[in-house]
């Protein structure tokens, strides 16, 4: 008696442990374009992550259209909750759609970090779109940038260090080979 109660006790654990499994959450977004995916994770930027938005470079160049936007608001932005450095954090790819952010084939797409010290963009790029990508480079995820013309496909790895991510490596070449 004892012997089916330890095998029924130990069918009772694995199959436990099982259905554990089986409800993890789902794999996190890693793909951002202006032409899809949808958001899996979508959030609303905060007064504070948009002023962040509105001090970053390109974002004023972004504004300084003719005629100029005069203050920065959430229209034509999303964002999506990502994590480059750990499961606990709460970082946020910010990409703007719609005019006058938008190009042909490419638009803004920034990454905001939420420090102890409050939201600092620590990436700012004009893209047809990003991946964030598992590999490291100082313990944060790896950000690859592609942008196209007509004729010529660009990618852009971007390593942190420090601060803010940096252009690492360039590629170009002819699109449809």
């Amino acid at each position: 008696m004892k012997r089916i109660t330890m095998i029924s006790l130990v069918l009772v654990i694995c199959s436990s442990a099982g259905m554990t499994q089986s409800r993890r959450l789902p794999a996190e977004q890693n793909t951002f374009g202006l032409e899809g995916p949808e958001l899996q994770h979508p959030a609303t930027l905060s007064d504070e992550e948009l002023a962040a938005l509105a001090s970053d470079e390109l974002m004023r160049k972004e504004l300084d259209q003719d005629p100029p936007i005069p203050k920065l608001t959430r229209e034509g932005l999303e964002a999506a909750v990502i994590h480059l450095h750990g499961p606990a954090e709460r970082d946020l790819v910010v990409i703007g759609y719609g005019s006058p952010l938008i190009g042909t084939n490419v638009g803004p797409f920034w990454i905001i970090r939420d420090l102890p010290s409050g939201p600092k963009v620590v990436l700012s790029t004009i893209a047809l779109g990003i991946t964030i990508r598992k590999a490291t480079f100082g313990g944060f995820r790896n950000i690859e940038g592609f942008a196209a013309t007509a004729v010529t496909g660009t990618t852009v790895d971007f390593h942190f260090k420090g601060k803010k991510y940096v252009e690492y490596k360039v590629r170009s070449g002819p699109l449809g080979q």
